[in-house]
């Protein structure tokens, strides 16, 4: 229950210890509810209990007046109720390319506040000389490094966004002809060759949030693939023992991340209620120098407004500098309707991975998309 007409609530996902993130959200809110007397309260949740709580908004006709998550749930338009976001009205301080990341079919359903949102690899200087640029690197330290109780490298490969640098190291992609693309031979091969690594203890898998963390800042895990929301985190807790490097190389192909934005969007159609007004006044505050700076500059995430990203880029650290970069050697992540059946997809295979092996995982992706896929379309 709303305590007045005014207030706006905002549901998002900076939910774990190292997502400082959080932090500068809730500032903003408080920020404006101080200046405009119009009451914004931010409400956390994990990711999946966002994806379940806008999924939703059309059976429940309940929701939030805002969400800001990442640029992929623009395409939950559907059961989400979403509120078309009025052409050129942020025109002045996003560029199209920033706005098109939240597009879906070329409406544009979601306004960009950080852009960024792709995988690095972090590593521990103390543990690796130079930058591990290529998996050879972790291959040939493995026995080294075993001996002292450290694996080379760790992820999250219970998440399909982790998994997406191994599949395009096989020269795979989840969306071809703009259609699903999962039960093929590079999605085969990539399978193969994390359950491999993992079997040789090459490669770990721990939750993103917290044990992935955890054990790379601790020295149990000698590198980690992670995102570049993590930084700030890692940055405060490693200092200069921490290195930031590209995606490694597999077998001679270089491994690609998605990247995309995370920005707001307007369940339950909000746009058209009574608070309207209320609800761009505070999108556009977020959208200020002053609030883009906030983020910038106090959790080292990575502005949409394209100004203060180039103020970033001139003062930044030489690890910060590095993330920048390299957010223009990633891809950009479909918004298709259809994502969330392949998140899903991915996540059942990636699941079944370790309890079976590479040929049922694939069968398991396979099956699970064409069922949630028959679903949708029925």
């Amino acid at each position: 229950m709303q305590k007045n007409n005014k207030e706006l609530v905002l549901w998002h996902e900076f939910d774990g210890p190292g997502d400082t993130s959080i932090e500068v959200l809730e500032g903003i809110c408080k920020l404006y509810t101080e200046r405009f007397g119009i009451q914004v309260t931010p409400q956390v949740m994990n990711i999946t209990e966002l994806i379940t709580g806008l999924n939703g908004v059309k059976d429940t006709c309940q929701g939030p007046q805002l969400a800001m998550v990442p640029a992929d749930m623009s395409s939950y338009v559907e059961n989400g109720l979403y509120s078309e976001v009025p052409g050129g009205l942020f025109a002045d301080v996003l560029t199209e390319g920033a706005l098109s990341t939240m597009q879906v079919n070329g409406v544009q359903y979601g306004v960009p506040v950080l852009r960024g949102n792709h995988l690095v690899v972090y590593y521990n200087k103390e543990i690796y000389a130079s930058a591990p640029t290529t998996w050879d690197i972790f291959e040939e330290a493995a026995e080294r490094l075993s001996a002292q109780g450290i694996v080379p490298i760790g992820a999250d490969l219970q998440q399909g966004y982790w998994f997406i640098p191994f599949l395009s190291a096989f020269g795979g992609w989840p969306v071809e002809a703009g259609k699903p693309n999962l039960a093929t031979s590079e999605m085969k091969q990539a399978l193969h060759f994390i359950r491999n690594k993992m079997d040789q203890g090459v490669l770990t898998s721990l939750d993103g949030s917290h044990g992935l963390l955890e054990q790379f800042i601790d020295g149990k895990i000698g590198a980690i693939i992670c995102g570049e929301w993590i930084y700030n985190h890692l940055d405060k807790h490693m200092k200069h023992k921490l290195g930031v490097c590209q995606l490694p190389v597999i077998a001679g192909r270089q491994s690609l991340s998605m990247s995309s934005s995370i920005g707001l969007i307007y369940p339950n159609h909000s746009l058209a209620s009574e608070v309207r007004e209320n609800i761009l006044s505070f999108t556009r505050f977020m959208l200020s120098e002053e609030c883009q700076s906030m983020w910038a500059f106090q959790v080292q995430r990575i502005p949409a407004h394209e100004e203060v990203q180039n103020h970033l880029a001139a003062s930044a650290a030489p690890n910060k500098k590095e993330i920048l970069s390299l957010l223009n050697h990633a891809r950009p992540m479909p918004i298709d309707s259809f994502m969330i059946h392949i998140w899903e997809a991915l996540s059942a295979g990636l699941n079944e991975l370790p309890k079976s092996n590479p040929e049922q995982a694939l069968q398991k992706m396979d099956l699970t998309i064409q069922k949630s896929l028959s679903a949708f379309q029925s």
